[in-house]
């Protein structure tokens, strides 16, 4: 960035608000707080206001964050420290969050600047969960805050293709980041006698497709045992679905194929990561997932649905395979890579080349600089 480029970096403000707490497990706690860092280290001015009501956002940051129930109900942005009282732009994560409605009512009145990031909750796939609710939802008040905004900020062009036919509004893509991992810790597909398959992140059956993973597993249950292929799952319970997953895993009779672990942080979260052949996503829908992102820092090939929105991506790169999102599919695509199992080291590079050259967070934060001013420049 040029000398007149640094001079406005150091004059832009822009405010961060997001339902995250630092103590619960959600993919906007993996990709808000980095996504600021980047910022404050190209020297904007940034910071976060938390608005969970759960609780505040605790962890240690270099840049400000403040908990909106510290804050007078109304106006909570003017009565914030400076210079986050004045940001030249605000950026509202995720969507239907009703303490972010008079917030960005304070915002129209005052003229400033907003932008959305649904992450993934504007799509198709998402209005149809609790469809009658966001219904109502979107008639009271998120058509009005949708309107008001300067732009949505969609994850991937699969996502702002399905953004765009339902709520026609200008819409820019820029994707989620990774810290990437040292050389020197990376995974090493295809290695060693037995094959690792992974997946990591919330045991949300339904929404993660962890019912059409199970089946596609019964239906090659006897390749897998062949190959002495295993398919170890992390994460946390949501909604009771640990229990659910472990009666599936009963019924089909596969405890020797499949196994269930609570979620892994820090050295434990590396050493799952490193001992992993292959990545298994098999999403209905995402915005953006984090641990897709994390797997192939690692170099680690993945197979990933549509619904992940980074499958097509991923197969063009060479990083992995894609598959549809039905079991016969899934079952189809892992005996393939079964048959292909000397072709993962090769795309295990491709992996990692692929987070490398696109999703830095340092790129990342340059990229979105450049697009916040370009929507500045327009207002």
């Amino acid at each position: 960035m040029d000398e007149l480029d640094e001079c406005r970096i150091r004059s832009t403000v822009i405010l961060h608000i997001a339902p995250i707490q630092h103590d619960r497990v959600s993919g906007l706690t993996f990709a808000i707080p980095p996504l600021i860092n980047a910022l404050y280290c190209l020297g904007v001015q940034t910071g976060l206001l938390a608005t969970s009501v759960l609780g505040g956002y605790e962890k240690p940051e270099p840049y400000p964050v403040i908990y909106m129930k510290n804050l007078p109900f109304y106006p909570k942005i003017a009565s914030m420290p400076e210079p986050l009282n004045k940001p030249s732009l605000i950026i509202f994560h995720s969507t239907y969050i009703l303490e972010h409605i008079p917030l960005a009512y304070e915002a129209f009145k005052r003229k400033i600047p907003y932008v959305i990031t649904p992450h993934g909750g504007m799509t198709f796939r998402a209005q149809q969960q609790n469809y009658l609710k966001k219904k109502i939802g979107n008639y009271l008040f998120f058509n009005w805050m949708v309107r008001n905004a300067v732009a949505l900020h969609c994850l991937t062009e699969r996502e702002a293709e399905d953004v765009k036919k339902i709520w026609n509004h200008p819409v820019f893509v820029i994707g989620n980041g990774v810290n990437i991992s040292e050389e020197d810790v990376i995974a090493h597909p295809g290695s060693k006698p037995k094959l690792r398959f992974l997946f990591l992140g919330r045991l949300d059956i339904k929404h993660k497709g962890l019912d059409l993973l199970l089946q596609a597993c019964v239906l090659i249950k006897e390749n897998l045992r062949q190959f002495k292929a295993q398919l170890v799952l992390y994460g946390s319970d949501i909604s009771g679905s640990k229990i659910k997953l472990e009666r599936l895993i009963n019924k089909y009779q596969i405890q020797d194929i499949i196994y269930l672990n609570d979620p892994v942080w820090g050295d434990a979260k590396q050493e799952v990561f490193q001992s992993a052949d292959l990545f298994v996503h098999t999403s209905r829908f995402e915005g953006h997932p984090i641990a897709v992102l994390e797997a192939l820092s690692y170099g680690i090939p993945c197979l990933l649905t549509p619904g992940t929105n980074m499958a097509d991506q991923v197969e063009a790169a060479g990083a992995g395979w894609s598959v549809e999102a039905t079991p016969a599919a899934i079952a189809k695509g892992m005996q393939d890579i079964l048959a292909a199992r000397l072709e993962l080291p090769k795309r295990g590079q491709a992996a990692r080349n692929l987070v490398e050259e696109k999703y830095s967070w340092n790129q990342i934060g340059k990229q979105s600089l450049r697009e916040y001013f370009n929507l500045l420049n327009q207002n």
